[in-house]
């Protein structure tokens, strides 16, 4: 009997303009300058409007320090001005580097102080005496109007467009470098297989996360020449007012992670005539009962998204109305995967190794770090990115996500290395020891630490760490322990922790009692938060509802501030009315 082959997919070969990202903008704005390009803060701008001040923002830009393939920061605010701000930083030839604005002041520098930008950009007023140009967010049109429209840059399309930071295990965040080819591959990709056929234009949400490299899908449709529609912070991470938005702005388009596309789903957006006929979701695994629900939807293009952040926001693709059960599809053009064991062999298909990435959509590399680069990606001419991704090849070419093979795991959307977390703990005063793992399963994913002091309480430390982490690296809770198991070796064995956490009281029971059954998990402890065991709004109000029927005056707002069981358990009276 013949070995079966080896799991090598390739995407097939698409042509590609050698141009900058920001050329293929240009043009489509000089063809179409009337047509409306974006909806933002209740303004509509066309394709003429961004064009003009993008070029007058460029020059600003410049003006500052902004030469080809210097970098600049953008730390923005949820508006225009987050948009016109890549087709400045890239009519420049410089390199965009978005900038959480909302990062704690440690993790915002310690990026700025690796990445040294020549300019740093933002219209965030507590930014202002750190940046180079600031925009005032009520004046900046005055400041801006009187400067002349800067030409675009031509652009090697091996150079540069981007660097996107990501969580990393040694402490401290990797800046990922993106080139413009892999950009406008992205962008062809997006044109061929998932803008509609006769060109009509879409009206395409963008909910996501700025900082976000999947923050590139809504702008390449918006380069492709459709409408997009900015979703204020506060709309976009509540599901009901989210869906409201939707059907208000006719939007046919809508991008989410798993996790948040779940709560839009349970809150109606797939109910009634005005909803999206495209939703494409990524970032983090999709649970069988959401992809269930998708496929169910008549009239619905559902699309499941697959890449790591070196591989240019995606690198393989798969239409859920094609598979009953999730899988992540197959490489998009100019690309090419490998399912390989662990001495990076090609193994046959249906059997389970390590995916490996090819071809256009790798990045090109990490900032600074070049042996890690060749580490992660190989040398020439033959780079593969290593994902750490556990995948399956099936027969007809469909890769199957089968886990992490590392530590690594994805929270909310976001690539999340524990390890980093554990060293933020380590570096609290009275921390002696700290293990941070992943618990939980699909959009319930989240991270526990668990801890050994030498002094002092963990009662503050996730207050601690919401200092110099972003709120997805903090973990759930934090579980005090007399010491962590170790293994032969003499490291800490992982998954021999099983810890008993401290019992609670007959008040914390009762609110225990009250998250297990409105999140469907099993291990609730008294630090444990609501929304970073995946809570939302809507589940929060019900949570509210249920410790109201058990005797809590307890309300919304009182679920948003107290996240915690213990926080809520000093709602509960000496006697409550209800059961627990």
């Amino acid at each position: 009997m013949p070995d079966r082959p080896p799991s090598v997919v390739g995407g097939g070969r698409r042509f590609v303009p050698k141009v900058g990202w920001q050329e293929l903008f240009e043009l489509r704005a000089r063809a179409f300058p009337e047509r409306t390009a974006l909806v933002a803060d209740g303004v509509t701008w066309t394709f003429g409007d961004l064009r003009r001040w993008s070029g007058r923002l460029t020059s600003v830009l410049r003006a500052a320090g902004a030469v080809p393939g210097s970098m600049v920061a953008c730390a923005m605010a949820r508006s225009a001005r987050a948009v016109l701000a890549p087709l400045a930083v890239a009519k420049a030839g410089a390199v965009y580097l978005p900038l959480d604005p909302g990062l704690p002041p440690a993790r915002r520098d310690l990026i700025l102080a690796e990445a040294r930008p020549a300019v740093l950009l933002t219209d965030v007023p507590e930014l202002a005496g750190q940046a180079d140009v600031v925009l005032s967010p009520g004046q900046w049109c005055s400041e801006l109007a009187g400067r002349p429209e800067h030409a675009v840059a031509g652009t090697n399309p091996a150079d540069p467009a981007y660097v996107v930071y990501t969580s990393g295990s040694t402490g401290r965040p990797k800046g990922v470098v993106v080139g413009h080819r892999s950009l406008v591959n992205l962008y062809c990709e997006l044109a061929a297989r998932l803008f509609p056929t006769g060109g009509a234009p879409q009206r395409v949400a963008h909910g996501l996360p700025l900082a976000f490299d999947a923050a590139w899908d809504p702008l390449l449709w918006l380069v492709g020449g459709h409408e997009v529609h900015l979703v204020p912070e506060d709309v976009r991470t509540d599901p009901e007012r989210y869906v409201g938005f939707v059907r208000a702005h006719r939007l046919s388009v809508v991008e989410a992670v798993p996790t948040q596309l779940t709560g839009l789903v349970d809150a109606g957006l797939l109910d009634g005539d005005v909803r999206p006929r495209t939703l494409l979701t990524g970032g983090e695994a999709v649970g069988p009962s959401l992809w269930a629900r998708l496929r169910a939807t008549p009239g619905l293009t559902a699309v499941n998204l697959y890449g790591p952040t070196e591989c240019t926001v995606f690198t393989t693709a798969c239409r859920l109305a094609e598979h009953e059960e999730p899988a992540i599809g197959q490489p998009i053009a100019n690309t090419s995967v490998q399912v390989v064991d662990a001495h990076l062999r090609p193994v046959a298909v249906g059997e389970a190794g390590e995916l490996l990435v090819g071809g256009s959509s790798l990045a090109l590399g990490y900032l600074g770090d070049a042996s890690l680069t060749a580490e992660r990606f190989g040398t020439a001419p033959h780079r593969w990115y290593r994902t750490g991704d556990r995948c399956r090849c099936e027969p007809d070419g469909t890769l199957r996500w089968l886990g992490r093979l590392d530590d690594q795991v994805k929270i909310r959307g976001h690539r999340v290395e524990p390890g980093e977390a554990e060293q933020a703990l380590l570096a609290q005063p009275g921390v002696r020891q700290a293990l941070v793992r992943a618990e939980g399963a699909g959009d319930r994913r989240h991270l526990v630490a668990y801890v050994v002091l030498g002094s002092g309480t963990g009662e503050h430390l996730r207050d601690r760490l919401r200092e110099t982490l972003p709120d997805y690296l903090v973990p759930a809770a934090v579980v005090e322990v007399d010491a962590l198991p170790v293994g032969r070796t003499g490291k800490v064995n992982r998954t021999a922790v099983r810890i008993e956490p401290r019992r609670l009281t007959p008040a914390e029971a009762l609110v225990a009692a009250a998250f297990r059954s409105q999140l469907g998990i099993a291990e609730v402890t008294a630090d444990s938060d609501f929304f970073a065991l995946g809570g939302h709004s809507l589940s929060a109000a019900a949570l509210a509802a249920r410790l109201r029927a058990r005797g809590v005056p307890c309300t919304l707002r009182d679920v948003l501030r107290r996240r915690t069981v213990a926080r809520l358990a000093e709602l509960v009276p000496d006697r409550p009315e209800g059961g627990a």
